[in-house]
Protein backbone atom coordinates (compact mmCIF):
# COMPACT_ATOMS: atom_id res chain seq x y z
CA UNK A 1 0.00 0.00 0.00
CA UNK A 2 1.09 3.26 -0.58
CA UNK A 3 0.75 6.20 1.26
CA UNK A 4 -2.51 7.66 -1.09
CA UNK A 5 -4.39 4.37 -0.52
CA UNK A 6 -3.68 4.61 3.69
CA UNK A 7 -4.78 8.34 3.65
CA UNK A 8 -7.75 7.32 1.68
CA UNK A 9 -8.89 4.46 4.09
CA UNK A 10 -8.51 6.63 6.77
CA UNK A 11 -10.53 9.78 5.60
CA UNK A 12 -13.26 6.54 4.49
CA UNK A 13 -12.73 5.87 7.89
CA UNK A 14 -12.94 9.39 10.08
CA UNK A 15 -16.63 9.52 7.47
CA UNK A 16 -18.52 6.45 8.50
CA UNK A 17 -16.85 7.48 12.22
CA UNK A 18 -18.74 10.81 11.85
CA UNK A 19 -21.56 9.50 10.46
CA UNK A 20 -22.40 7.00 13.32
CA UNK A 21 -21.88 9.42 16.07
CA UNK A 22 -24.03 11.66 14.33
CA UNK A 23 -26.94 9.14 14.39
CA UNK A 24 -26.36 7.68 18.01
CA UNK A 25 -26.58 11.41 19.19
CA UNK A 26 -29.78 12.25 16.99
CA UNK A 27 -31.34 9.15 18.26
CA UNK A 28 -30.27 9.79 21.98
CA UNK A 29 -31.37 13.56 21.96
CA UNK A 30 -35.19 12.25 20.21
CA UNK A 31 -35.40 9.58 22.72
CA UNK A 32 -33.97 11.44 25.63
CA UNK A 33 -37.73 12.52 26.38
CA UNK A 34 -39.27 9.54 26.31
CA UNK A 35 -36.74 7.41 28.54
CA UNK A 36 -36.79 9.80 31.39
CA UNK A 37 -40.58 9.78 31.39
CA UNK A 38 -40.78 6.34 31.43
CA UNK A 39 -38.21 5.96 34.37
CA UNK A 40 -40.44 8.28 35.72
CA UNK A 41 -43.39 6.67 35.23
CA UNK A 42 -41.44 3.32 36.72
CA UNK A 43 -40.27 5.24 39.61
CA UNK A 44 -43.52 6.62 40.42
CA UNK A 45 -44.80 2.59 40.27
CA UNK A 46 -42.81 1.30 42.88
CA UNK A 47 -43.67 4.60 45.18
CA UNK A 48 -47.13 3.86 44.71
CA UNK A 49 -46.23 0.23 46.26
CA UNK A 50 -45.50 1.60 49.53
CA UNK A 51 -48.14 4.28 49.72
CA UNK A 52 -51.34 5.07 47.96
CA UNK A 53 -51.16 8.26 45.69
CA UNK A 54 -51.91 10.03 42.86
CA UNK A 55 -48.71 11.74 42.28
CA UNK A 56 -45.23 12.44 43.88
CA UNK A 57 -43.57 15.59 44.09
CA UNK A 58 -40.08 15.65 44.89
CA UNK A 59 -38.40 17.44 47.81
CA UNK A 60 -35.16 18.04 49.77
CA UNK A 61 -34.00 18.30 53.20
CA UNK A 62 -30.34 18.72 55.00
CA UNK A 63 -29.75 16.22 57.22
CA UNK A 64 -26.44 16.47 59.08
CA UNK A 65 -24.58 19.01 56.18
CA UNK A 66 -25.96 15.92 53.57
CA UNK A 67 -29.27 16.77 50.90
CA UNK A 68 -31.75 14.06 51.30
CA UNK A 69 -34.42 13.54 48.45
CA UNK A 70 -37.64 12.38 49.56
CA UNK A 71 -41.08 12.54 47.89
CA UNK A 72 -44.33 13.96 48.69
CA UNK A 73 -47.09 11.58 48.38
CA UNK A 74 -50.46 13.39 46.91
CA UNK A 75 -53.85 11.94 46.80
CA UNK A 76 -56.86 14.44 45.13
CA UNK A 77 -54.22 17.27 46.05
CA UNK A 78 -53.48 17.33 49.35
CA UNK A 79 -50.65 15.15 50.93
CA UNK A 80 -50.66 12.32 52.14
CA UNK A 81 -47.64 10.82 52.80
CA UNK A 82 -44.07 10.81 52.47
CA UNK A 83 -41.60 8.31 50.64
CA UNK A 84 -37.74 7.82 50.84
CA UNK A 85 -35.38 5.66 49.47
CA UNK A 86 -32.67 4.88 51.47
CA UNK A 87 -29.43 2.57 51.27
CA UNK A 88 -27.70 0.84 53.73
CA UNK A 89 -25.78 -2.68 54.06
CA UNK A 90 -27.62 -5.55 55.01
CA UNK A 91 -25.09 -8.41 54.43
CA UNK A 92 -23.83 -6.68 51.71
CA UNK A 93 -23.20 -2.85 50.79
CA UNK A 94 -26.16 -0.88 48.62
CA UNK A 95 -29.16 -2.52 50.19
CA UNK A 96 -31.62 -0.11 48.70
CA UNK A 97 -34.87 0.52 50.96
CA UNK A 98 -38.03 2.60 49.93
CA UNK A 99 -40.23 2.86 52.84
CA UNK A 100 -43.24 4.80 52.64
CA UNK A 101 -44.65 6.82 55.83
CA UNK A 102 -48.12 8.82 56.01
CA UNK A 103 -48.44 12.49 57.61
CA UNK A 104 -49.01 10.81 61.16
CA UNK A 105 -45.64 8.90 60.61
CA UNK A 106 -47.09 4.82 60.28
CA UNK A 107 -45.35 2.81 58.25
CA UNK A 108 -47.42 2.18 54.92
CA UNK A 109 -45.08 0.01 52.81
CA UNK A 110 -41.63 -1.12 52.64
CA UNK A 111 -40.01 -2.33 49.82
CA UNK A 112 -36.32 -3.43 48.55
CA UNK A 113 -35.52 -1.75 45.22
CA UNK A 114 -31.97 -2.66 44.61
CA UNK A 115 -29.75 -5.09 46.68
CA UNK A 116 -25.94 -6.89 46.54
CA UNK A 117 -27.04 -8.95 49.28
CA UNK A 118 -26.41 -12.95 48.37
CA UNK A 119 -29.39 -14.52 46.41
CA UNK A 120 -32.42 -15.25 48.00
CA UNK A 121 -31.78 -13.27 51.44
CA UNK A 122 -33.80 -10.90 50.60
CA UNK A 123 -36.96 -13.27 49.22
CA UNK A 124 -36.15 -14.95 52.83
CA UNK A 125 -36.62 -11.96 54.48
CA UNK A 126 -39.84 -10.89 51.80
CA UNK A 127 -41.45 -14.07 52.49
CA UNK A 128 -40.65 -14.46 56.59
CA UNK A 129 -42.87 -11.58 56.77
CA UNK A 130 -40.61 -8.44 57.70
CA UNK A 131 -41.77 -5.96 55.82
CA UNK A 132 -45.36 -6.80 56.31
CA UNK A 133 -44.79 -6.39 60.22
CA UNK A 134 -43.52 -2.92 59.60
CA UNK A 135 -46.56 -1.74 57.56
CA UNK A 136 -49.05 -0.24 59.91
CA UNK A 137 -46.69 0.09 62.91
CA UNK A 138 -46.20 4.11 64.14
CA UNK A 139 -42.79 3.77 65.67
CA UNK A 140 -41.07 7.27 66.40
CA UNK A 141 -37.74 5.94 67.81
CA UNK A 142 -37.72 3.85 64.83
CA UNK A 143 -38.28 0.12 64.89
CA UNK A 144 -35.85 -2.87 67.21
CA UNK A 145 -34.93 -5.80 65.61
CA UNK A 146 -36.37 -8.64 68.14
CA UNK A 147 -38.54 -6.18 70.11
CA UNK A 148 -40.79 -4.49 68.04
CA UNK A 149 -39.98 -7.00 65.00
CA UNK A 150 -38.92 -10.12 64.44
CA UNK A 151 -35.71 -11.14 62.03
CA UNK A 152 -35.81 -13.71 60.01
CA UNK A 153 -33.90 -16.73 60.57
CA UNK A 154 -30.93 -17.10 58.58
CA UNK A 155 -30.82 -13.50 56.77
CA UNK A 156 -30.58 -11.76 60.36
CA UNK A 157 -27.89 -9.09 58.68
CA UNK A 158 -30.36 -8.85 55.85
CA UNK A 159 -33.04 -8.04 58.07
CA UNK A 160 -31.16 -6.02 59.81
CA UNK A 161 -30.33 -3.93 57.16
CA UNK A 162 -33.95 -3.42 56.04
CA UNK A 163 -35.09 -1.96 59.13
CA UNK A 164 -31.76 0.28 59.15
CA UNK A 165 -33.26 1.74 55.97
CA UNK A 166 -36.80 1.88 57.52
CA UNK A 167 -35.12 3.26 60.63
CA UNK A 168 -33.47 5.71 58.61
CA UNK A 169 -36.81 7.11 56.62
CA UNK A 170 -38.60 7.28 59.99
CA UNK A 171 -35.65 9.25 61.45
CA UNK A 172 -36.10 11.78 58.51
CA UNK A 173 -39.70 11.85 59.46
CA UNK A 174 -39.39 13.08 63.14
CA UNK A 175 -37.11 15.03 63.22
CA UNK A 176 -37.84 16.88 59.38
CA UNK A 177 -41.17 16.65 58.72
CA UNK A 178 -43.51 15.59 61.53
CA UNK A 179 -46.61 18.34 62.44
CA UNK A 180 -46.82 19.49 58.66
CA UNK A 181 -46.30 19.48 54.82
CA UNK A 182 -42.35 20.76 54.55
CA UNK A 183 -41.86 20.44 51.05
Amino acid sequence: MNIKEILVSAGALMVIAGVVTAALAGTNALTEGVIARRAEETENAARRQVIDADSFEKATLTDEGEEVVYYLAQKDGATVGYVFTTVTTGKSSGLTVMTGLDTAGTVTGVQVTADNETAGYVDKVVNGGLLDAMKGQNVPDGFVLGETVDGVSQATKTSRGIVSGVNLAVHYYETYLKGGDQG
